[in-house]
């Protein structure tokens, strides 16, 4: 069900932006997300990491298969699907209470930013909310979103809107 809501979203104007923005700063961005949609990627961005998984990939929850392209978004199976070492296949999310994929890239970028934006966060779930934290005092900080986040006194800039709104805004001033 999830997969199916999911296909049917298009990327809004702040994914392209973001992308538009990879498209010009190279390798000097590094987008990562909490979002387990594909937005980001149809909106044209070619290097995103997902803190907390993809849906429309799959993994075996036993062996060191590498998560694999799983786009199924008809008829959930009738048993729980097995991989060829016999244990279960399982969607390539971080569930909660489960550690994020890939920190110590996340953090190894955080030491070495110059600019921080979050966009579109709540500020409370961890560890994502103290990423500000941890850049303060060395890196710009920047929040877009609708609302202000739990962790807005972390930021030396919000910027209260969509960020579909904002983001196009903000960055065209960033030339």
């Amino acid at each position: 069900m999830r997969r199916r809501v999911a296909s049917a979203a298009k990327p809004n104007p702040a994914h392209l932006a973001l992308a538009k923005l990879e498209g010009t700063l190279g390798d000097r961005l590094f987008l990562c997300t909490q979002n387990v949609d594909d937005l980001h990627e149809q909106a044209g961005a070619k290097h995103v990491l997902h803190m907390h998984g993809e849906l429309f990939k799959s993994r075996c929850d036993t062996c060191s298969r590498a998560p694999f392209r799983d786009t199924n978004i008809y008829e959930p199976p009738s048993e729980i699907p097995r991989c060829d070492c016999g244990g279960r296949i399982r969607p390539h999310i971080c569930w909660f209470g489960e550690v994020p994929f890939e920190l110590d890239r996340i953090f190894h970028a955080l030491d070495e930013c110059t600019v921080f934006m979050a966009v579109g966060t709540s500020g409370v779930v961890e560890p994502a909310a103290s990423f500000v934290a941890h850049v303060s005092g060395r890196a710009r900080t920047i929040y877009v979103g609708a609302e202000e986040p739990a962790n807005a006194s972390a930021f030396t800039e919000c910027h209260l809107g969509k960020a579909g709104q904002v983001l196009p805004e903000l960055f065209a001033s960033f030339s």
